[in-house]
């Protein structure tokens, strides 16, 4: 009995607990491992976290929408409420079982209202037949006996019998009740006088007997038309849950079709960007393989300079005005000899010709200038 009680917020909490320490398994293990005492079987842990505590599922009623489309899918599946449930997401297979049952019962009592609203056969829509009927029967019913006691003898026979013959009253008029109700109050009014009705009379029997039928054809024709117009509501809201699905699905090829763009754009921006980058590296290595060359081609003149120096360092220049320029010796600068160097790197970038001999032909600077002094 205890499984069947409604389960309390924290028993739901220690299931929800347990599931997070060790999965959703083992449900036997429940009060041993969290160490409280849970009053509830296996199965019935099992079936409260499947149904109820699983994230993803959804709470509260159906939307119409989900609604429209469990009554398509029940058409289409029959009570295979697992199958079902695989194709409406966020609802269990128990839910949608139970919400079906509820609104086949709603159903059902709205069929049952209607036909309790139904307005009552139309009484009296041929009562004026029967009626006619009836009176005419009853008149022929008293005119028999009125033709039966008249004297068919001459007179004196008829005045001579008439004082031994005792002849029975006149049975009295009969009742004739007519009516479309149930056939069972028809029969028996009409069997005491089927034996005395004339041969003339068959036809309006037999119109009786079609306004009988006409109107159990009517009848009939009514619950037809009402189980049609179930019908007709049931297929109209299969028919809405089709198209909200198939919205849906079109929905969804839509994003998919932009998603598939969106990678599409990605990737070719990667492409751009990856041979973006190799034409950026392929730069930078040429670059790099020219700055090389150029320090290579500058170290080697560095060293073709210095072997000038060594060449020339021996000899003396007198200090003198060159060019009509004042040249200062480097020594009186504080400067070294290679910042001198340095500094008038520029100068031997022009330089055309280094002679045997160690004389600089250059334009416009004599060897006293660069080797000895600073530009002032």
């Amino acid at each position: 009995m205890k499984d069947r009680q409604r389960w309390k917020a924290e028993e739901d909490a220690i299931l929800l607990a347990y599931v997070r320490q060790y999965g959703p398994r083992d449900w036997n293990l429940v009060s041993q491992r969290m160490n409280v005492t849970l009053n509830r079987d296996a199965k019935s842990c099992l079936e409260r976290w499947k149904n109820y505590l699983k994230p993803g599922i959804k709470k509260g009623s159906l939307t119409e929408e989900e609604q429209r489309l469990v009554i398509r899918l029940q058409a289409k599946h029959g009570n295979k409420w697992k199958r079902i449930a695989a194709e409406v997401p966020g609802r269990t297979a128990k839910r949608l079982g139970k919400w079906w049952e509820v609104f086949k019962e709603k159903q059902q009592r709205q069929q049952q209202q209607s036909e309790s609203k139904k307005p009552p056969a139309e009484i009296g829509k041929y009562d004026r037949i029967l009626e006619s009927f009836a009176e005419k029967l009853v008149k022929e019913r008293r005119v028999a006996p009125l033709f039966m006691s008249t004297p068919i003898l001459p007179p004196w026979l008829s005045n001579h019998g008439d004082g031994g013959v005792h002849r029975p009253p006149p049975p009295p008029s009969p009742s004739v009740t007519l009516t479309l109700s149930p056939a069972s109050s028809v029969v028996p009014a009409a069997k005491p006088f089927g034996s005395g009705i004339p041969q003339q009379h068959g036809a309006v029997w037999a119109l009786v007997e079609c306004c009988r039928e006409l109107e159990e054809g009517h009848r009939s024709w009514m619950e037809h038309k009402k189980e049609a117009a179930w019908r007709l509501k049931r297929l109209e809201l299969q028919l809405e849950a089709e198209r909200a699905c198939k919205m849906r699905e079109k929905m969804e090829e839509i994003e998919a079709k932009m998603q598939a763009l969106r990678e599409e754009q990605q990737a070719a921006l990667d492409r751009i960007e990856a041979k973006y980058k190799e034409q950026i590296a392929g730069l930078r290595k040429d670059a790099e393989a020219k700055e090389q060359k150029l320090a290579e081609q500058w170290a080697a003149k560095h060293v073709r300079l210095s072997k000038f120096l060594e060449q020339v360092g021996g000899r003396q220049w007198p200090l003198a005005e060159a060019h009509g320029r004042k040249v200062v010796p480097y020594e009186t600068t504080g400067c070294s000899l290679s910042s001198v160097v340095f500094m008038t790197g520029l100068a031997f970038a022009r330089i055309s010709k280094v002679g045997s001999t160690g004389d600089v032909h250059a334009q416009g600077i004599s060897s006293s200038n660069i080797y000895y002094g600073l530009w002032m």
